[in-house]
């Protein structure tokens, strides 16, 4: 059986022999505990308590609850609820301020928005403006912090063998190094990167249980990627892995459950906004209100998708949209724009061909084509489909081979995490696509 090696011995070495024990050992970089408290904690300070002197008309608790002590307590709350969204959002930060306050935004609306919603009903008073003014100040510290940590704070990853370098994704937020490196600089790392399979040596397995009794993870190479790209690549996606792509029965029971109802519940808002949209599709040009398109659903059904009509009535040529097509109508680009012609699906939900958030259907004749040239396209089928995806809100339009080949590993991403959380995420992320109209064709 094999020994794992001590904390205390090293890893291989460039030349493939093994390292004495009195090589330096592995050191794991500092915890990220003292750096997520800061955040939350200079974040309380900067959007709940000092603004308190400005709208305080006293000291606040000292003479039990009145307006000011719950404008305290609901901007706290909203504020806990905002940065731990605002955690799980920022899996993958942007470069840009404005990217990150795309990310923050629409959870920092809907948490304050559902907060001034609770005070209302229990009809309690309270300062309006530090309530929405502290939701301001959440927007700008959680982009402000995603920005920093996104560009400056820079992780390191030793990486088993050497040569996979070459294969790990570019970010500034990570640095790739080797074991030699490691050993030799006496770098301190956050994490192992490996191919975990039956090829390792005996040197590298040694190697990473030293790593993992030094406290320092040791994560698979198919992991980290997944995290940092959020997608699942498809080279070396095996038959075995199948099965991880199968969501739980009672996620997707809950889930049909929950979008029916809020289906049902958002009609009367959304009944009158199809009304007006028709009309004016209607005398912006001749032709049908409605596009109907045969696309390929769950398990491979056929269904007829509804969308608004953006197209002049008979056009024809291709059955994808060029990115510049006179086809489309003097409305129907402004409903591409910002994706009001899909409002229509709806029918589409309600009847079960599809969910709100899920791999975008293909048309019939495109599909046919894909599940032919790319292997696993097939795959995307395990689910509904959505109005929205994974797939829409990071990468947008895609048709050439090489852009469907990324968008099905959005896909196989979302069916291989797929929950309610990765559901909520994907329809906050689509708002700001939708203000932004980005991707759309």
């Amino acid at each position: 059986m094999r020994r794992a090696m001590p904390a205390e011995a090293g890893g291989p070495s460039s030349d493939g022999t093994k390292p004495s024990r009195a090589a330096p050992a592995i050191r794991s970089a500092p915890e990220r505990f003292f750096e997520t408290w800061l955040d939350a904690l200079g974040g309380f300070v900067f959007c709940v308590v000092l603004p308190i002197p400005i709208y305080a008309t006293g000291e606040p608790f000292a003479q039990g609850i009145g307006a000011t002590e719950q404008t305290i307590l609901a901007t706290a709350a909203a504020y806990v609820i905002v940065w731990y969204c605002g955690r799980r959002l920022d899996a993958f930060p942007r470069p840009t301020l404005q990217g990150n306050l795309g990310y923050v935004a629409p959870v920092a609306v809907l948490a304050y928005s559902a907060i001034a919603v609770i005070l209302v009903l229990m009809r309690s008073d309270y300062s309006r403006v530090q309530l929405f003014g502290s939701g301001v100040l959440a927007i700008l510290w959680m982009a402000f912090v995603a920005q920093l940590r996104g560009r400056y704070l820079v992780r390191n990853y030793a990486v088993v063998p050497a040569t996979l370098i070459a294969e790990m994704p570019e970010a500034k937020a990570c640095r790739w190094v080797t074991y030699d490196e490691v050993q030799k600089m006496g770098i301190r790392v956050d994490a192992m990167v490996a191919d975990l399979g039956p090829d390792l040596t005996e040197s590298q397995a040694s190697a990473l249980a030293g790593a993992a009794i030094a406290g320092v993870p040791v994560l698979d190479r198919r992991y980290i990627v997944e995290g940092l790209t959020g997608r699942t690549p498809l080279g070396g996606l095996t038959p075995n892995e199948f099965g991880a792509l199968l969501p739980s029965r009672q996620y997707l029971v809950i889930r049909r459950g929950l979008e029916i109802l809020l289906t049902v519940l958002m009609l009367p808002i959304l009944v009158p906004i199809l009304v007006v949209l028709a009309l004016i599709v209607r005398f912006d040009s001749p032709g049908p209100i409605f596009f109907l398109q045969e696309r390929v659903g769950r398990r491979g059904r056929v269904f007829r998708m509804i969308k608004f009509r953006t197209m002049r009535h008979g056009a024809g040529g291709p059955s994808f949209t060029q990115a510049v097509d006179d086809r489309i109508t003097r409305v129907g680009h402004i409903l591409r724009r910002f994706r009001l012609d899909e409002l229509p699906q709806l029918v589409n939900v309600l009847r079960g061909d599809m969910s709100w958030v899920g791999p975008r259907p293909e048309a019939l004749t495109l599909d046919v084509q894909y599940v032919q040239d790319i292997p696993h396209f097939a795959l995307r089928g395990i689910v509904r489909p959505g109005v929205t995806g994974w797939a829409q809100i990071n990468q947008g339009y895609a048709h050439e081979a090489e852009e469907m080949r990324h968008k099905l590993e959005y896909d196989l991403y979302y069916l291989k995490h797929c929950s309610l959380w990765l559901d909520v995420m994907i329809v906050l992320r689509t708002f700001a696509v939708l203000l932004g109209g980005a991707g759309a064709r």
